[in-house]
């Protein structure tokens, strides 16, 4: 299946509402975290692809949830998965 392609992936979420000067401090203290040179070499070494700084917003992230349930989304339905 040469055009399947999954990826897991790690975020941080707020809630619905969260003060923006709030989403702002986070962001920075993640992006601060994933610059750090133990941090990026223990990601690393668990075998984690790291963001580069333009995909370390909130944008970004909402691009990629929102792309990724685009793409999965027909697969469950297809395949009847319920939570159940």
């Amino acid at each position: 299946m040469p055009a399947f392609q999954a990826e897991a992936w790690n975020a941080i979420f707020a809630p619905k509402g969260t003060p923006a000067p709030v989403i702002e401090k986070l962001n920075a203290a993640a992006a601060k975290a994933l610059d750090d040179e133990n941090v990026r070499k223990r990601l690393l070494d668990l075998g984690s692809v790291i963001p580069g700084p333009a995909d370390r917003t909130p944008q970004a992230l909402a691009s990629l949830v929102n792309s990724e349930i685009a793409k999965w989304t027909p697969i469950i339905k297809a395949a009847a998965v319920s939570g159940n």
